[in-house]
């Protein structure tokens, strides 16, 4: 590697942190002890939840729960205090669906969960709100009613963030049940099988998992992906905080 090649790089890290320096020193004191509350009350939350036994990363967690507060002072969810992560950025043969009650304060549901066979073998990497792109998508659903369909027992999903997940209904992206997500599928063909696109569940839980979260609960399929979780409208967390102030939020 050049001199030249080392200077640019540590020029643009360089750049990078000071132009972060100088968005939190634009902020006023007090949204930066806000946003600093707002933390050490979600580290809270999933520090009692006995959430990292579960093997759930706190960097999901906390953007889910950013993304719950926004989606409920919008009013688009029920009066059920929970909602579900999927962390795509879990192996497919470890559990990776999580559905987390507040109002319990605990974690109902710990499964496995498919992704789309065009997202990838073990770890997704690619997603896609394109339909017939066999891809998962990501960022926030809100469910729907059930049905009885080809698949059984199944759940609608809908989306309306553009070119992550607003197609979800016309792909028809379901939860519902497959055979090829469990331990003993596993461990006779050495992963998951995988889907079109639906995060399929285990049969033997997917009822119960379809009957606590139908209706008008939050699911946040999480992937690192820098851009989305820059740019999501419901990832805002100064933005919420300025919003509900006077509302016990955070």
């Amino acid at each position: 590697m050049n001199k030249r090649y080392i200077f640019l790089i540590l020029v643009f890290i360089l750049s990078t942190f000071l132009y972060f320096v100088n968005a939190q020193s634009n902020l006023s004191k007090e949204r930066q002890l806000a946003l600093k509350k707002a933390e050490l009350n979600i580290k809270g939350l999933y520090n009692e939840l006995n959430a990292a036994q579960y093997d759930l990363s706190f960097t999901a967690f906390r953007y889910a729960y950013i993304g719950y507060q926004t989606l409920k002072k919008q009013h688009r969810l029920n009066e059920k205090e929970l909602f579900s992560i999927i962390d795509f950025t879990k192996d497919c043969n470890s559990k990776r669906f999580y559905t987390i009650d507040l109002q319990k304060m605990k974690i109902v549901f710990y499964t496995y969960v498919a992704h789309g066979k065009k997202s990838g073998e073990r770890v997704p990497n690619s997603f896609s709100d394109v339909i017939e792109s066999n891809k998962s998508s990501i960022g926030f659903y809100i469910t729907g009613s059930t049905y009885n369909g080809s698949n059984g027992y199944s759940l609608m999903l809908h989306g309306d963030e553009k070119g992550y997940n607003s197609n979800l209904a016309k792909r028809s992206v379901v939860i519902h049940a497959a055979d090829y997500a469990n331990e003993d599928y596993i461990a006779r063909n050495g992963r998951m099988g995988r889907s079109l696109g639906c995060p399929a569940l285990p049969e033997n839980i997917n009822t119960e998992v379809i009957n606590t979260i139908k209706e008008k609960t939050m699911i946040f399929a999480y992937y690192n992906d820098p851009k989305y979780l820059k740019t999501s409208k419901y990832l805002n967390a100064l933005k919420l905080i300025e919003e509900a102030e006077s509302e016990s939020v955070f």
